[in-house]
């Protein structure tokens, strides 16, 4: 309640959607996220960032940052995506996604359905085709200059797939047109000169920060977020790796 309190008074109030409670808390009001996905206008792709230096100026500038993360279940040969959360970068905007799907086991779309009080009438309305135009158009309302991600090739897959199964215009496909900034990779670069990569996990136990619920995407977009307030600081002067 406090956390809603202060939220309002510096201009935020909650949104109550028709689908999925979870799915946004605290995004500006007057957004209509219904309709066809729209891509974002008149805005050019942000310049890429290649360094730790690089990202300190961004996240010490006026770019806004959109952290995303999404969890997966498999069915077959392939991921589906099961979860997906973000949230601006410093700032109170944040949302989190659970997507029904008839692919998955019986006891876990019965546990969906339980535990959001859906009934399997309605649980086609929390399914990817349906949800996906709305994420679209909640990112374009964002407005971010980065996404930001910690191995972001699955991620990026997965909605490309999904995309292309409701043949999605490519310039609404914000994953694409929206400058990415993969973490795990910058820093396997920057730090260990590419020679490995860690979870994100073990980064955050190697940072020392504090433990997050790991493997549920809207702990690990606060878990990323901590990482890159770390990285935000002169790291030659203030803080040692």
């Amino acid at each position: 309640m406090a956390e809603q309190q202060r939220l309002q008074e510096a201009g935020y109030a909650p949104i109550h959607f028709s689908s999925l409670f979870p799915i946004s808390q605290y995004i500006m009001v007057g957004q209509n996220l219904n309709g066809p996905a729209a891509a974002p206008v008149g805005r050019a792709k942000a310049a890429p960032v290649e360094s730790l230096t690089q990202l300190r100026a961004v996240l010490n500038g006026s770019a806004r940052l959109l952290i995303l993360d999404l969890e997966f279940f498999q069915a077959g040969n392939q991921n589906h995506i099961f979860q997906l959360a973000g949230r601006i970068y410093g700032q109170a905007e944040k949302f989190n996604y659970y997507f029904f799907n008839s692919q998955q086991t019986e006891t876990r779309q019965l546990q969906f359905l339980r535990r959001y009080d859906v009934p399997f009438s309605q649980a086609q309305q929390y399914t990817v085709k349906h949800q996906l135009p709305r994420i679209i158009n909640l990112v374009a309302s964002l407005a971010p200059d980065y996404l930001v991600s910690w191995d972001n090739s699955q991620d990026f897959k997965a909605l490309q797939r999904a995309a292309n199964r409701l043949a999605l215009p490519k310039q609404n496909r914000f994953w694409n047109n929206i400058q990415a900034i993969d973490l795990e990779k910058l820093v396997a670069q920057q730090v260990w000169n590419g020679q490995k990569a860690l979870g994100l996990k073990k980064m955050c136990q190697l940072l020392n920060l504090l433990p997050f619920k790991f493997h549920q995407a809207q702990h690990d977009v606060r878990a990323i977020e901590a990482i890159l307030k770390f990285y935000s600081l002169d790291l030659s002067r203030e803080l040692l790796l």
